[in-house]
Order: structure tokens, then C-alpha cells, then sequence
């Protein structure tokens, strides 16, 4: 099968908004920092997720439309997409649900000291359960652990409903019927239910949205081959931004759409300051470890928080800008920290990459050829012995 064209433009775009969501979380430090000072953009940060989401069903149709077409296929894609991204969620959510507790209870038998919050106060075992098996965006009530990975949990089954789609209709009418159903059905429970940029119970409708978008955009792209002027590329990013700024006054279901105009500019366009900047190999690299930055940064935060509470005596105190508690810091040295931790953050996402999603994702399955009368678990073994082939 020829080689996919590569779209490196469209890749930054993960690093460069998972750095956005490492910032606005990093409030949780103080929300006094220079960096956080609108509290508009910081309040509708959370609709941001809907552009990886909406990147990644793009993507995902690109390079598995025509490679997804029965049980055997399906099975081995959601094999690969559980390599990809389980390893690096069980190690954050152990760090908070483990790594974090012990280190408290560790100070508690040093000091003699146990609080109202004592180390392991926040043990809940439905939560447990549910980050293990990955459903915690859907059957809990409220973020638990590692907060952030609510969307990796709705996005898991996103990728399961694309796999069962493409396996159960072949045809590109049917599949794209699908999906405008799957996202109609989706904005119609977000819509009765008042749910605007759900993060649990409803999170799975919101990524299913977003989703399907971006498998119809893919549908576009690969039907409709148009030249845009490059001026539209900064007019949909300018749109975009407008809507992220008055984003409290708009449904969440029309705000997806302003990345819909921004990734079909960058197609359409032709080259442009802006898709040359985006190709630049250091924005590239960062999309590359995106995940890890969006995955680690909580940890970073906390870690941060707990520091400085314990050893600096810093206090908290709640903050309806972000609606959680901060940290009692001037602005200064709050920003300081932003800026620091966030660099901590791109190297431990360096490092997760590196040594711990790659050796996994290198144990993927390579897609079965399509067998007649195969099954999803022969097609298991089949995917292990062409990986030992020579």
C-alpha cells in the first residue's frame, strides 16, 4: 500500500493547545501569574479538548479508512490504540491514586501530623475501578486521580465505535451516513441534556461529536480538492479565538466547527507563513510528545502544590476564576512556576515518549490482509507472527 502523505502542519496543533491546557491548569499555583490574568480565556480553556478530539477523527479516517473493513481489522486497530495509549494513563493515575498517598502518609508518621485530609482520604474504589477499565468519563460523577485523562477515557470508546462502523459498513456512503447520524444523535443529547463541554457521565457524547466531525472532514478532504488563499488560514485561526474569548455566550456544540474551518484552510491552502512555521521540526516534536504533556502536567501541578504547602507553608484558598483551590502566591513567582513547570512537563513528556509509549507502541499488530472466514482472535495471531517475520 503507497505511503500517506504526511500533514506535518496539522501536528503542532496537539503540542501547541496541550501547552495551553499545561498553563490555564497550572492556576491551581496561583492564578495571579501574569500569564493567567483573562479570566475569560482561562474559564473556556476547556473547549480546546475538542480539537484534539476532532484532529484525531480526522486522522484516524486518513489512515484507517480503507484499512478497517471486518472484525479481524477492527480488533487489531483497538489493540493498537489500548497499546498507545494505556501504558502512559496507568503510570499517572497510580501516581495519584499510589505514588502521591504514600508520600503523604510518609510525612504524616515523619511529622506525627494528620490533618482533616489525611493521605489516604480521597480512596475511592469505584473511581479505581473505572480509571483501570478506562470508563471513569462515563460512570463518574466528578474528575478523579489524574483529571485530565477523563478525555483519553471518552476518546477509548470513540475509537471503538469508528472500528465498529468502518467493520460493519464498507462503503463510503454508508460509513459517512454513519457518521453524520452519530454526530446528530451526539449534539442531541448534549443539547437536552444542557451539557456544555461535559467532562463525565456525558463525555463520551461530547467526544463522539467532535469525532465523527473530523471523519467528515476527512470525507471532504478526500472528495473535494479546492485551493484556498492562504488569508483564510489566519481568518478561521482568528475566528477560532473570537469564539474561545465569547465562548460562555456560544452552545458548545458550534464552537467544533471553528476547528473544522481551520484544519480544511490548512489543507485547502497553498503554502503560507504560517503552515512554513508550523512545519518547523521543533513544533512538530511537540505535537509528537503532546500526549505525555497533556497526560503528565497534572502531576507536575501537584507536585508543585504539595512542595510548597509542606516545606514553604504556603496556604490554599478557593478560586471561582478557576473553580478550584490556588495556592496564596504573588504574581511573580507564581509565574515563575508556570513558566518552570511547564518545562519540566515537555521533558518528563520527552522522557515518556521516549522509554515508555514508543516501546509499547512498537509492540503493535500490523494490520491483517483481509481473510474470508478469519476472526478477530486469529487475526490476533496472525498480527504476532508477522511482527517476528524477518
Amino acid at each position: 500500500m503507497a505511503s500517506k502523505e504526511k500533514f506535518l502542519f496539522l501536528e503542532p496543533l496537539r503540542g501547541i493547545f496541550a501547552l495551553v491546557v499545561v498553563i490555564v491548569h497550572g492556576g491551581v499555583i496561583g492564578s495571579s501569574s501574569f500569564l493567567l490574568g483573562n479570566e475569560r480565556m482561562v474559564a473556556n480553556s476547556t473547549m480546546l479538548v475538542d480539537l484534539f478530539f476532532q484532529l484525531s477523527g480526522f486522522v484516524i479516517a486518513y489512515n484507517y479508512a480503507d484499512r478497517i473493513n471486518d472484525s479481524a481489522t477492527a480488533f487489531v486497530f483497538q489493540f493498537n490504540r489500548l497499546l498507545r495509549m494505556y501504558p502512559l494513563h496507568i503510570v499517572t493515575f497510580l501516581c495519584f491514586a499510589v505514588g502521591f498517598p504514600l508520600l503523604e502518609y510518609a510525612k504524616e508518621l515523619y511529622t506525627g501530623e494528620t490533618g482533616e485530609h489525611h493521605a489516604f482520604s480521597d480512596f475511592n474504589l469505584s473511581a479505581i475501578i473505572n480509571n483501570i477499565f478506562l470508563t471513569h468519563g462515563m460512570f463518574e460523577d466528578e474528575l478523579t486521580y489524574n483529571y485530565p485523562s477523563w478525555s483519553v477515557s471518552a476518546e477509548f470508546y470513540t475509537y471503538a465505535t469508528f472500528a465498529i462502523v468502518f467493520a460493519i459498513f464498507s462503503s463510503k456512503a454508508s460509513r459517512v451516513f454513519t457518521s453524520i447520524a452519530l454526530v446528530v444523535i451526539s449534539a442531541l443529547i448534549l443539547h437536552f441534556s444542557d451539557s456544555a463541554y461535559p467532562e463525565t457521565r456525558l463525555a463520551l457524547f461530547r467526544c463522539l461529536y467532535s469525532f465523527f466531525l473530523g471523519v467528515l472532514l476527512y470525507y471532504i478532504y478526500d472528495n473535494f480538492r479546492i485551493r484556498v488563499a492562504s488569508i483564510f488560514v489566519y481568518l478561521s485561526f482568528a475566528l477560532m479565538f473570537v469564539c474561545w474569548y465569547f465562548g460562555n455566550y456560544l452552545s458548545s456544540l458550534i464552537t467544533p466547527f471553528t476547528y473544522f474551518f481551520i484544519f480544511l484552510s490548512l489543507l485547502w491552502s497553498e503554502s503560507s507563513a504560517m503552515k512554513r512555521l508550523l512545519c518547523t521540526p521543533k513544533l512538530v516534536f511537540l505535537g509528537t510528545i503532546s500526549y505525555g504533556i497533556y497526560m503528565i502536567h497534572a502531576i507536575v501541578w501537584h507536585a508543585i502544590t504539595r512542595v510548597l504547602i509542606v516545606f514553604f507553608d504556603y496556604t490554599e484558598e478557593y478560586d471561582p476564576k478557576i473553580g478550584d483551590t490556588v495556592l496564596n502566591v504573588e504574581p511573580g513567582l507564581s509565574t515563575a512556576l508556570l513558566v518552570s513547570g511547564t518545562v519540566v512537563t515537555i521533558f518528563l513528556a520527552y522522557l515518556s515518549y521516549r522509554y515508555l509509549e514508543m516501546p509499547f507502541n512498537n509492540k503493535r499488530m500490523k494490520m491483517p490482509s483481509r481473510v474470508k472466514g478469519t476472526n478477530a482472535a486469529s487475526a490476533y495471531v496472525q498480527g504476532l507472527l508477522k511482527q517476528r517475520e524477518p
